[in-house]
């Protein structure tokens, strides 16, 4: 999900992008998806798309040669079959070991014989229709990574037991049916992709050169290449000439009439594959960023596109009197409208035959909604008569796109705008319902006469050779009918000759005057985009959300980035949180306090002249805040992200389940009063785009589970949760909240409200516990060893659960508090700290029983002793204690070798301490055949951390059950 929005009605607007072929889909929009991972071409040149459900991405795709309505597709691991011609797909075998299928082979001669490709386990076998594979690499090499990567395979169509197969390493042959394998060409790092069988002879590209054989591929000497010396990617021979063949390649179609002696090319661009019609003197071709399919009778002299115009269709497979096109993953937008009570009013497809993203969404007076994006469709579906309706960009592969759907999801206009230059990143609609849209440029804008900038300012910037500088902010006004423009206009500087980069948000007032804000700058532009009326900055600030109250005055969301290189934010006085927290130490793999990014949320009057409030909003970790709303009473709504466990709550209705989580909270209008604020989401990953209230005053949340991206990042589990999954849409009823209020519940030791194990010291924190206030866990009465009036330390149960979700509260003077949630855990380690702050100095005694301090450091080598809880429901063997999961220590990120543990009460903190002696790690003793450590010792002050269960190999910080960063151990 890409963004959300609300009607004053309480219907809530949801608008992003997928892939899928059975989005759910209602009203009278677009129910089926603009682009499919595979359509057929007829004869005439029609095209149908197939939709095939299960199949959003196909890896490898096959026709039977023995019945021409048999396909096979391949999707990761699984294979799949269709009996009609790719109407219907049945799950035919998934192979465990296979990561990936690279391609599919049965066998003309035997149809129980079936070969698959895959990486990085290499090639599979089957004889009994492909229920079952067997692993047929005998004789294969591996790269040196160790990777067995079959991308091709090919059956002799005249011997059946002989097979090929291309690998990063060549070309290789089995006449064995794949028994065993002998190299018969040698490739570098350039794959061969294309083998072809065309009489007597094979023919084959390898290393960027065109192989012949004469003996069945035993044996292939050098023929020719490509005139631009091209890796040919495609090989085919013309079925109704003679002697002539096709190439392709990434720089175009080449013909041969001359039996790939030599080459001529006969059409420019990419091409993926080729195919031949056996049946009608007609040659296809797929053409990635052009026309999708092409197909010619003379040779290419002439040809004609075919099917829709994909950019980039892949390959090409001939059956059945029809040609299969197989095309990359193609992701379509989607629109859907809830009811105030969670019921669909329409859910919609909006998009074409390519890949299709909308990236914001505003709602009209009249129950309409407008939607904007980029696409990669030039068969988006646009309208008659608007601004325009062909794809705007010859140079760039996709462009943009506005459109609006009326109250029943119809489409009212849609219209493409500016080339992939442009990126529209947010959008609201004035008071006449014309929406305007802003986002960032490179230039090529359409621009309007008398617009605040009509020409692209592009810096640049020089040493030793020039670069292009950034890109510029840019505003453009539609009109309602989507039949132009009002205006449109760069903002590439401001008033001051500061540059403005992009645009991720925009709000405007009841005059239509235009705020715009991004990377570090806030503008405001006069309501005919003539003239910039002010402008404000802040370094190291980027704003993804803006909102104006009853007042005028303007409010903007969204994250500051903390090092010990950028100025501290300007928080002001009486703000809510005025430094990033907890104050960590500075160590070495450590990050820097509040993780490297807060949340902030700051307030101006309407011209900009001044600051009036300003906050931090965050814990110990990421943190950043995607929407503002105003509330019926004037508080101040923000939603976002966070992978922070101290994040600040208040009367929340659960803690943090998840790596990265969702958080809703509100502030007083002066940012200084946390009014609530609670973690959103369950055990998945999740982000929260919007949160706003309703009529009733019900807050309407929106935003969508996570998986995991490519992104890795040192001690932050959750970065790496940051590709979008299912949507979520929530109706929270605010209840009110008295005495005794429940705010969070931690760790005694770390202070993170990380899950609750059995034994575990905790401390509930909030306001009005009295004198004989008890902290209930499940409704089992936790131990108190403490309490005041904002605080109860007590001991968990050692019943606690260990799975699923506690619900605590507190009950004081014969009241209970709001519920909170809680993930339960087989162990919840924290390590204490001499200052109860949870952070700084350990609680570590030395070999020698005192305490670690940087006056009394532990030598390397040397026995220290951790006191912590959290360790879950230990047991006494042999006059040691076993915990449940297995206790690790890490010292700067080395491990530490063991000496025993133990368990009982200290004085000083809470309950049974659990107590782990350690050595002290000295890399360069334990590790002396590592260069890298030689000579190499701990620094004075190092973290530490104990880790129970599983260690992340990648980074033992970024572990599932482990203690809190921040810990210091000093060393001598």
């Amino acid at each position: 999900m890409a963004a959300a929005a609300a009607d004053l009605a309480g219907n809530l607007y949801l608008t992003g992008s997928t892939g899928a072929m059975n989005f759910p889909t209602a009203g009278s929009g677009q129910n089926l998806p603009g682009g499919s991972p595979l359509y057929r071409i007829d004869p005439a040149g029609s095209a149908a798309l197939l939709f095939p459900p299960g199949l959003s991405a196909i890896t490898a795709f096959a026709a039977s040669p023995r019945d021409v309505k048999t396909l096979f597709a391949a999707s990761g691991a699984s294979i799949w079959r269709s009996d009609d011609s790719g109407a219907s797909w049945t799950t035919l075998a998934t192979i465990p070991d296979a990561f990936r299928i690279w391609s599919i082979a049965p066998s003309a001669s035997d149809p129980r014989v079936m070969y698959a490709g895959s990486g990085p386990n290499g090639l599979y076998k089957s004889v009994d229709g492909g229920q079952t594979w067997l692993a047929s690499n005998e004789g294969l090499s591996p790269t040196s990574a160790g990777a067995l990567n079959v991308y091709q395979v090919w059956i002799d169509p005249f011997v059946a037991d002989v097979v090929f197969i291309s690998t990063e390493l060549g070309l290789w042959r089995s006449d064995s049916a794949g028994a065993a394998w002998v190299r018969v060409a040698t490739a570098h790092n350039d794959p061969p992709m294309a083998l072809m069988f065309s009489g007597s002879a094979i023919y084959a590209s390898v290393g960027g050169q065109v192989l012949k054989s004469t003996d069945d591929g035993a044996t292939f000497a050098v023929l020719s290449a490509l005139p631009d010396l091209s890796s040919p990617t495609s090989l085919i021979a013309d079925p109704f000439n003679a002697g002539v063949f096709y190439a392709g390649s990434v720089w175009g179609v080449y013909r041969s009439a001359d039996a790939a002696t030599t080459w001529t090319r006969v059409v420019s661009g990419q091409c993926a594959s080729l195919a031949a019609d056996a049946d009608r003197p007609m040659i296809y071709a797929s053409m990635a960023y052009a026309n999708g399919v092409i197909r010619s009778s003379d040779g290419f002299q002439t040809s004609t596109p075919v099917g829709p115009p994909v950019a980039t269709p892949g390959a090409l497979t001939p059956a059945n009197g029809a040609m299969f096109v197989v095309t990359t993953s193609s992701s379509d937008g989607f629109v859907t409208k809830l009811d105030p009570d969670g019921a669909i009013v329409y859910s919609t497809y909006l998009g074409g035959s390519g890949s299709d993203s909308p990236a914001a969404i505003a709602t009209a007076s009249d129950g309409s909604v407008y939607v904007a994006g980029t696409t990669y469709s030039r068969d988006f579906p646009v309208t008659p008569g608007v601004y325009a309706t062909s794809f705007t960009s010859t140079t760039y592969a996709y462009s943009n796109f506005i459109a609006k759907l009326r109250a029943d999801g119809s489409l009212a206009w849609s219209s493409f705008f500016a080339n992939g230059n442009t990126t529209i990143l947010s959008i609201a609609v004035d008071a006449q319902d014309n929406p305007v849209i802003a986002g960032s440029t490179s230039g090529q804008l359409p621009v309007t006469p008398g617009a605040y900038q009509t020409t692209f300012q592009r810096a640049q910037f020089c040493g030793f050779f020039c670069m292009p500088g950034p890109t510029s902010a840019f505003v453009t006004k539609f009109k309602s009918d989507g039949t132009g423009l009002v205006y449109s206009t760069y903002v590439a500087f401001d008033s001051a000759n500061a540059l403005v980069q992009d645009a991720q948000s925009i709000a405007l007032d009841g005059d239509g005057r235009v705020y715009i804000a991004g990377t570090g700058r806030l503008v405001l532009l006069d309501a005919s985009g003539s003239a910039l009326l002010a402008a404000t900055s802040r370094a190291n600030v980027t704003f993804n959300a803006l909102a104006l109250d009853a007042e005028g005055n303007v409010y903007g969301a969204g994250s500051v980035a903390l090092s010990p290189y950028t100025d501290p934010f300007p928080a002001t006085d009486g703000a809510f949180q005025k430094e990033p927290r907890p104050g960590t130490p500075s160590l070495p793999l450590q990050p820097y306090p509040g993780g490297g990014s807060d949340a902030i949320v700051m307030k101006w009057d309407a011209a900009l002249s001044r600051v009036q409030a300003a906050t931090l909003l965050g814990g110990e970790s990421y943190d950043s805040a995607s929407s503002v709303a105003i509330g019926r009473s004037g508080e101040v709504i923000v939603s976002g992200t966070t992978d922070s466990k101290s994040f600040p709550t208040s009367s929340p209705f659960q803690t943090s389940f998840s790596p990265r989580s969702g958080f809703v909270a509100a502030f007083d209008p002066n940012l200084s009063t946390l009014r609530y604020s609670t973690y959103l989401g369950d055990r998945r990953p999740f982000e929260a785009r919007l949160a706003i209230a309703d009529r009733n005053g019900d807050l309407l949340v929106a935003g969508s589970m996570l998986t995991a991206g490519s992104l890795f990042l040192a001690n932050d589990p959750g970065a790496t949760f940051n590709t979008g999954d299912l949507v979520a849409a929530n109706k929270i009823r605010l209840l009110a909240t008295a005495a005794p209020r429940l705010d969070t519940v931690v760790n005694a030791a770390s202070h993170l409200a990380a899950p609750l194990a059995p034994g575990e010291a905790v401390v509930a924190q909030g306001s009005g516990f009295g004198a004989n206030a008890k902290l209930l866990l499940d409704g089992v009465e936790a131990s108190i060893v403490s309490r005041s009036a904002t605080a109860l330390t007590a001991v968990a149960p050692a019943g606690l659960r260990t799975s699923g979700t506690v619900e605590v509260r507190v009950s004081s003077d014969g009241a209970d508090s709001n519920t909170v949630l809680a993930p339960a855990a087989v162990a919840s380690p924290g390590v204490y700290s001499r200052d109860g702050s949870g952070y700084g100095a350990g609680w570590i005694l030395n070999s020698d029983g005192t305490f670690n301090s940087a006056d009394n450091p532990a030598a390397a080598g040397s026995a220290i002793t951790i006191y912590a809880t959290g360790a879950g429901a230990v047991t006494i063997a042999g006059g040691s204690v076993v915990t449940p999961l297995a206790p690790a220590v890490f010292v700067d990120g080395f491990y530490a070798r063991g000496v025993g543990s133990a368990s009982g009460p200290v004085d000083g903190l809470p309950g049974d301490v659990y107590r782990i002696s350690v050595y002290v790690p000295d890399p360069a003793a334990e590790n002396p055949s590592n260069p890298n450590l030689v000579g190499f010792k701990l620094p004075s002050q190092v973290g530490l951390q104990l880790v129970f269960g599983a260690v992340n190999a990648l980074n033992p910080a970024n572990s599932d059950t482990i203690s809190q960063l921040g810990v210091v151990l000093y060393v001598k």
